[in-house]
């Protein structure tokens, strides 16, 4: 009986050391699959087949590991998805704290900001040193959703090239869900070349109704006083006449421009690119300025150089003679009598260029970078005295666009200007190289 009783104790032993082996074996499986989902890898399923209180823990882990593994992996695919999302926006994305500290950026703020993978963590103003988006911060954590802060600010360029200056952003600020504590998206828009097109236009809108109303309203008076007493005076009745005619014909003169420099930017002007002589061209516009040259006592020269008349550019007829009128009629209007208009042809690589320089009353460097635009003048009273519309250095930017040239314009007050057409030239193709029969080959 002592025997018995001793023997099945050895086995209650036996079986209770193996049962807490199971335990303790299921126990660190469970704890290594709760590690490694912290860890965001994937869990294996325990599989000790174990009873008692430890069994419905392993069971419930089996269960519970692959739904959150499923979990897991969609709030990667979804973070995955939105880091795509961001990095391909032109918009610029930073998210900051409730401390004012950085959480993410996109690849557009790190270009606009100046940000690195090191910026994550530290202070927005430390930063991006600008009051006005700091002020943008503070708006839009005052706020709460799904109120939203809207505004514009202004941030110096990066680019040394473009020093002094400045872009213009549109910003969109977003509390996040949970209120201040949670922190805050805000979104940069580049709205600098939208601005300026805004600004081109009312400037156009105001120029173009200025310039119509001056010849208008000369014709208005020039044709009320003829209707109140001068119509039958033949001392004035001719001469104001005449005035109303040319009033009219600077106004007709003003739409034509205004209608070839539309047809111009909306590209419904045909030309016909191909190979054309130069010279011929050049020396036509300018025997059809030489009279109004001679008659203001200015000497009118060209001076081809090195290009001959056999060169060829790649460029339309009619587009050259507009081109060359403009800026001949320009040179002879603005330069002085007794002055002088200088034609000189060069060649560069792959380019044919074409300078029209006078001693004319030259233009102010401030002035400079705005005189191709529509109806800018540098002198206002003295252009409308001598008849410009204030469209032909504009029409001469687009024609130079059209046929894949370059313009530029060199000058200085009282010193004359100089403009420079840069023209593609026309590259004959090669002709194929002829083949020596081998020796004794056709004898």
């Amino acid at each position: 009986m002592a025997g018995f009783l001793i023997a099945f104790g050895l086995v209650s032993a036996l079986a209770g050391v193996a049962m807490a082996w199971h335990w303790s074996r299921a126990l660190r499986e469970v704890r290594r699959g709760v590690e490694l989902l912290g860890e965001g890898r994937r869990a294996r399923p325990v599989l000790v087949d174990v009873g008692g209180p430890i069994g419905p823990l392993v069971r419930s882990f089996n269960t519970a590991s692959p739904l959150i593994q499923g979990r897991l992996d969609r709030l990667e695919g979804d973070r995955e998805q939105l880091r795509v999302v961001l990095g391909a926006m032109a918009e610029a994305v930073i998210a900051v704290d409730p401390r004012r500290r950085l959480l993410l950026a996109n690849a557009s703020a790190d270009a606009m900001f100046g940000l690195d993978g090191g910026s994550a963590g530290r202070l927005v103003p430390e930063l991006i040193r600008s009051p006005q988006i700091q002020e943008a911060v503070e708006e839009t954590f005052r706020l709460s959703p799904p109120d939203a802060f809207q505004g514009e600010v202004t941030l110096p360029f990066r680019d040394p090239a473009l020093r002094g200056m400045v872009r213009t952003l549109s910003v969109r600020g977003t509390p996040l869900h949970g209120g201040a504590a949670a922190g805050a998206v805000l979104v940069f828009h580049d709205v600098t070349d939208l601005r300026r097109l805004e600004r081109m236009r009312q400037d156009f809108v105001a120029n173009a109704s200025h310039e119509l109303k001056t010849p208008l309203a000369s014709i208005k008076a020039y044709a009320e006083t003829l209707l109140d007493w001068a119509l039958h005076d033949d001392d004035v009745n001719r001469r104001y006449l005449e005035r109303i005619d040319e009033q009219a014909d600077r106004l007709n003169q003003i739409i034509l421009d205004m209608l070839s420099l539309a047809r111009l930017e909306s590209a419904q002007e045909f030309y016909e690119h191909r190979p054309v002589p130069l010279v011929p061209l050049l020396a036509a516009c300018l025997d059809a300025h030489r009279g109004r040259a001679e008659s203001k006592g200015l000497v009118l020269t060209f001076q081809p150089g090195e290009v001959g008349p056999d060169v060829l550019v790649v460029a339309d007829e009619e587009a050259i003679r507009q081109i060359f009128d403009n800026l001949l009629d320009n040179a002879i209007k603005y330069t002085p009598e007794s002055g002088a208009v200088q034609m000189t042809c060069s060649q560069g690589d792959g380019v044919v260029a074409v300078e029209v320089t006078d001693t004319g009353i030259g233009i102010p460097r401030d002035d400079l970078p705005r005189i191709f635009e529509r109806f800018y003048r540098v002198d206002k009273a003295r252009s409308r005295e001598l008849g410009g519309t204030g469209l032909g250095l504009a029409i001469v930017k687009h024609l130079v666009s059209s046929i894949r040239g370059q313009v530029s314009v060199a000058s200085r007050p009282g010193s004359g200007s100089r403009f420079t057409v840069a023209i593609p030239r026309h590259q004959a193709a090669r002709p194929a190289a002829e083949t020596t029969p081998p020796s004794g080959e056709g004898q």
